[in-house]
């Protein structure tokens, strides 16, 4: 890859110029707002990306649930589900499809179906209640589905996927929309994502394009600043390992008042590396890019018109990245305050090095009618989703809450790995006080 250089440098400054011309493209989001004014936000099944290890192994099944009347009402959402399975034959009290009409006929659910049927698997009491958002669901409509669920009195609420919408305003109504369920009483369990390799942090301390491996920044001038603070590090973070094609989806995020663009590069070497993708709002606290890609190497590169004074996060939703760090890599719902956002880990009690920062551990892998193997933290949060629902269920006062159930979680995990420890959890369950109960809606 070449690591911008003086042929990329006068590609990008062209592309500024075009940029800031009358009626040059701001946003290369692809697809329509909705609704609410937010564009549709690409979902991603949390599972870990093809390279990834297999030496996670399985969790162990349980023996088929007896059927049984009344029980704890759980919520699930996904993209889609696929009821073909008589194995959720008198266990789904209701569907509600809330989002792209896409999913108006059944099939192609298998994902989300395997998530329901581990949770189904674990506990012979849980009524499941399930929520299809579709796969580009607005921050509205997600909103919705959560809405939903709280009017169907759930006790527990669990979401194996991540949103990546196109700015910082849906981001946080989607995290606002699990806090409102989590204070409410519900408890929200959520996969913490599959961006441990597909994610970058990093606080560049001046104008100018961003540094990936954290290099010493230089002022180095220029015209209206599209050349000053030059980097001396690495200005391109590689996209995926070696070639890729096909569907792309990038988002940079950050806080307090500051301004960046975002580039998407193809790298041909010899030749001038063109621009392939770009976001250069003038405004908000996010850039978006939504492309499909001939089979190339492509990388990314961050412009910093004005960095403030706060960390500034990159996404690749499906790619992984040259240059990564795991603080900082999970995005809403796993990011909302009172969500148990958790992690996966491999039989040795390890983090998989793909596995975005969590409050809690699971084994990443487990055995599914619906979908085979079903892997990465999808399959680590519905386990735990199943502790819960038996910790609720041997909760005599029926007010257990998030934050009570993360704290137990927490407290019985197993060691420095944070695997939760189901019979622990459910024990100690019996053992606490809690109080103020399930507050009223």
């Amino acid at each position: 890859m070449s690591r911008r250089y003086a042929p990329l440098v006068a590609v990008v400054l062209v592309a500024l110029l075009l940029s800031s011309a009358p009626g040059g493209a701001s946003d290369v989001v692809v697809g329509g707002a909705g609704a609410d004014g937010v564009r549709p936000v690409p979902a991603t099944h949390d599972v870990p990306p093809p390279n990834a290890s297999e030496s996670s192994g399985l969790a162990a099944r349980s023996a088929e649930p007896e059927r049984v009347d009344g029980g704890v009402r759980v919520g699930v959402i996904g993209s889609s589900f696929d009821r073909s399975h008589a194995y959720f034959d008198g266990r789904v009290d209701a569907h509600r499809r809330v989002g792209d009409r896409l999913l108006a006929v059944e099939g192609g659910g298998e994902h989300d179906a395997a998530v329901a049927e581990v949770i189904a698997d674990r506990s012979d009491s849980a009524r499941l209640y399930l929520a299809s958002v579709g796969h580009r669901p607005t921050p509205g409509e997600y909103d919705r589905a959560v809405e939903w669920l709280l009017d169907n009195d759930v006790s527990v609420i669990v979401d194996a996927g991540s949103y990546f919408p196109s700015t910082a305003r849906g981001m946080a109504r989607i995290a606002t929309a699990a806090e409102r369920a989590a204070d409410s009483g519900a408890v929200f369990v959520t996969s913490a994502g599959n961006y441990a390799e597909r994610h970058w942090r990093g606080t560049p301390a001046g104008a100018g394009w961003v540094s990936f491996d954290a290099a010493e920044r230089t002022d180095a001038g220029g015209a209206n600043g599209s050349e000053s603070g030059v980097d001396t590090g690495a200005q391109g973070n590689r996209l995926g390992d070696g070639s890729t094609d096909g569907r792309v989806t990038l988002r940079l995020y950050w806080e307090g008042d500051a301004d960046y663009d975002l580039y998407l590069y193809r790298d041909l070497p010899g030749r001038s590396d063109p621009v392939v993708g770009k976001s250069t709002r003038e405004s908000g606290n996010a850039e978006a890019i939504d492309t499909t890609l001939p089979a190339g190497d492509y990388y990314v590169a961050v412009y910093a018109r004005d960095p403030g004074r706060g960390a500034v996060d990159l996404f690749s939703a499906s790619h992984t990245l040259e240059y990564t760090g795991t603080e900082g890599s999970a995005v809403a719902p796993a990011t909302a305050e009172g969500v148990i956002a958790v992690g996966a880990v491999g039989a040795d009690g390890r983090l998989e090095p793909y596995s975005s920062a969590s409050d809690v551990n699971a084994v990443g892998g487990v055995s599914t009618d619906a979908a085979g193997r079903l892997s990465g933290t999808s399959a680590a949060a519905p386990l735990v989703a199943g502790t819960v629902i038996r910790m609720a269920e041997s909760d005599a006062h029926g007010d257990l809450t998030s934050a009570e159930a993360e704290r137990i979680l927490r407290e019985t995990a197993d060691g420095a790995s944070r695997r939760v420890d189901p019979r622990a959890a459910i024990a100690s369950v019996g053992n606490v006080t809690t109080g103020g109960g399930r507050s009223g809606r």
